[in-house]
């Protein structure tokens, strides 16, 4: 409802109404319509803003004709319909004169109307036999009755009101319609696919609108009377996918009337379209989703449709965004300043046996996903080699882009070193604390169950504290390896250390704090010593990196498996798409701060992983994850890839898809397998 309130103003500059405001719809997606027909951003605060009644047409408003004719006070009475819009343009419908009828006033009459065809006298009107009286809905129906107006283009001679028929409380009788001729909603000559194939005219776009779960029962008692002579109808109903299509016919005035409970968009139904792409948008399995479906007896898309719409518009959609947004990704870490990435591979499956392999590589100091690469492991000959196909790759791509890289952070893969130390000698690389900190933990964790090294395993947690602590406080690949090397001196009670740290740093331990010390010249201290100082983590550990690490991408695949479940196969693009879907989630809510109560505290949470044993952990909570990301692909979708689907198709054809594992083999016919198939748990044919 219109409200005029002091001290606020319609959006628009250059309008400076303050009555007839209406503030923006609470539904967050009607008010993105909102803001992108006024041409403002989607993510302004829509809390404290207005639009006046001149920016919306007549037709936005319920009871239009009834401010036309000075029925009701417009400025605090004008009820924006639920599909209304505002647009810049000045439609100034406030401004125009209302029309009066003449009700034997005595007084004269700015304008008057005729009250048998309803006519201005000075010109051709369309509406005429419009009824004065408000509108009544049947007791034996209860729905709104249809508008009708019936243009008669001729120019009415004044008649008096009080001539003609006079509103009073007796309701007056309804002449018979001939609905036949002018039911906007009925051509005779369109045949039932002409009317439901073509695309619905829609002022809002179909995936904006609100959707809800109606039972069939209720939906189908409006259509029970006819809308002209109040009389029983005959129904009939079918689906296609998650539309109802029902036929009305009335067999005692004739009319009919074809209903479709969606629009449709280039021939396709909005509602199976809009299902399928909120299924894979928010990287949900088709077979759960139609499982819940299934269990709320919710009408839905068979698989095939899932399919056939994923490969024609969804995959497309998916991949045509991503690289729009990686773009501007690459953009902003171009400004002004040296590009350190971080780079590891998440293969599909455990052990030996991945099919796909996912290279990322992020930038470490925006953390964000710069770039995605997927392997296939017939590609490479092995799933071993996978890791650093994605990683070259990745760089050659980013090379091409104009990105130069002088800083890389990976884990310590043998083909990953041999390759940047060979091919990309300009690259400074650098190690991952965490991997490092993991290998030292399994090892000592495999000590710790010999019979004879018990008492090493409570020294694993200040171990590998102490390599953190190493590479964060060092500034040379030196100065690390001399700390790490006192951590042998450490377990065993001594703190002088001979070379670069000569000393620990920790205050003297006393109480609680003094730990069962090792032993010198036991089983358990030879072989931590052993451990502690293997030759190769010595040497890696000069290159470990001292500011950044790849705790960042470790989450982000971690978030794949929300997207892309190691339980479940996807075909190469499928996989592909669903990845780059999880990139663009994560990189959209990778920056959220920490949340707060009410009172303005941070929050945090306890946790107790099984890992830890016990042990508890304390993590920050960060604000609820936001999905923008999802109404872009789903504007891309409607507005711009039905469209021209062939566009985006083109792109996608693009990719080198290699030919699926079992190509090599030799496949059987299926009656010759069948025919061949034997059972040892198979019951003999005869009983001996």
């Amino acid at each position: 409802m219109s409200e005029a309130i002091m001290g606020r103003k319609c959006l628009f500059s250059w309008c400076k109404s303050s009555n007839g405001l209406h503030m923006f719809p609470r539904d967050a997606a009607r008010a993105r319509l909102w803001l992108r027909a006024v041409g403002w951003p989607s993510t302004t605060d829509t809390s404290r803003l207005y639009v006046c009644s001149k920016h919306f047409s007549r037709e936005s408003f319920e009871n239009w004709r009834m401010v036309d004719f000075g029925l009701v006070d417009y400025q605090c009475k004008l009820r924006l319909a639920i599909d209304a819009v505002p647009s810049p343009e000045d439609f100034s419908i406030l401004s125009e004169p209302k029309l009066c009828c003449e009700m034997a006033c005595q007084t004269e009459q700015p304008a008057k109307k005729d009250a048998a065809c309803q006519t201005h006298p000075d010109m051709k009107h369309m509406s005429t036999q419009h009824r004065w009286k408000p509108e009544r809905r049947s007791k034996s129906t209860q729905v709104k009755q249809q508008k009708r107006h019936v243009g008669c283009n001729t120019s009415t001679p004044f008649i008096p009101l009080e001539k003609g028929p006079l509103a009073t409380s007796t309701p007056l009788k309804r002449p018979r319609r001939e609905a036949e001729d002018s039911d906007c909603s009925f051509q005779p000559g369109m045949t039932d696919s002409s009317i439901y194939n073509e695309s619905t005219v829609i002022a809002t776009p179909p995936h904006i609108m609100r959707k809800f779960i109606v039972y069939e029962e209720n939906l189908m008692d409006l259509f029970k009377n006819c809308p002209a002579c109040s009389r029983h109808c005959a129904i009939k109903s079918r689906t296609v996918g998650t539309v109802l299509h029902v036929d009305q016919t009335c067999v005692h005035c004739e009319h009919h009337k074809q209903w479709a409970s969606q629009p449709y968009v280039k021939n396709i139904p909005a509602g199976n379209l809009q299902l399928a792409a909120a299924v894979l948008f928010s990287g949900s399995s088709f077979l759960q989703v139609t499982k819940f479906m299934q269990a709320f007896n919710i009408q839905g898309i068979c698989h095939t449709t899932y399919l056939k719409h994923q490969r024609t518009f969804l995959f497309p959609t998916i991949n045509w965004q991503w690289k729009q947004h990686q773009n501007t990704v690459i953009a902003e870490a171009l400004k002004g300043r040296n590009v350190v990435l971080g780079g590891d591979m998440r293969a599909d499956s455990p052990g030996h046996s991945a099919k796909y392999g996912t290279y990322s590589l992020m930038d470490l100091r925006a953390n964000k996903i710069m770039e995605i690469q997927l392997i296939q492991s017939n590609e490479v000959g092995n799933s071993q080699r996978m890791e650093k196909e994605g990683l070259e790759r990745s760089l050659r791509e980013l090379e091409q882009r104009g990105v130069t890289v002088r800083k890389i952070v990976t884990d310590r893969h043998p083909g990953v070193m041999k390759f940047l130390r060979e091919s990309r000698p300009s690259i400074l690389h650098r190690y991952d604390a965490w991997h490092m900190a993991k290998g030292v933990g399994k090892k000592i964790d495999e000590l710790a169950k010999q019979r004879s090294c018990k008492e090493v395993g409570p020294w694993k947690k200040s171990i590998v504290n102490h390599l953190y602590w190493c590479g964060a406080s060092s500034s040379s690949g030196k100065e690390i390896v001399a700390k790490w090397r006192s951590v042998v001196n450490h377990v065993q009670d001594i703190h002088e250390h001979e070379g670069e740290f000569q000393r620990c740093q920790h205050p003297p331990l006393v109480g609680d704090q003094a730990r069962q010390w090792l032993k010198p010249s036991t089983a358990a201290c030879e072989k931590l010593t052993q451990v502690i100082l293997a030759p190769k983590l010595l040497k890696d550990l000069e290159n470990l990196s001292s500011d950044f690490q790849t705790s960042g991408l470790e989450s982000y695949h971690s978030l794949i498996l929300k997207f892309a479940p190691k339980s479940v196969a996807f075909s190469f693009v499928g996989m592909l798409c669903r990845t780059q879907l999880a990139a663009m989630h994560y990189n959209e809510n990778s920056g959220r701060p920490q949340a707060t109560t009410a009172a303005g505290e941070l929050r945090w949470h306890m946790q107790y992983p099984r890992y830890r044993r016990g042990e508890y952990t304390v993590r920050l909570l960060k604000r609820n994850p936001t999905f923008e990301y999802v109404d872009r692909l789903q504007d891309l979708l409607f507005e711009s890839v039905l469209e021209q689907p062939q566009l985006f198709q083109e792109s996608l054809k693009g990719l080198q898809v290699p030919d699926h594992l079992c190509t090599q083999f030799q496949r059987p016919e299926k009656s010759e397998a069948v025919a061949q198939h034997t059972s040892r748990f198979r019951p003999p044919s005869v009983c001996l």
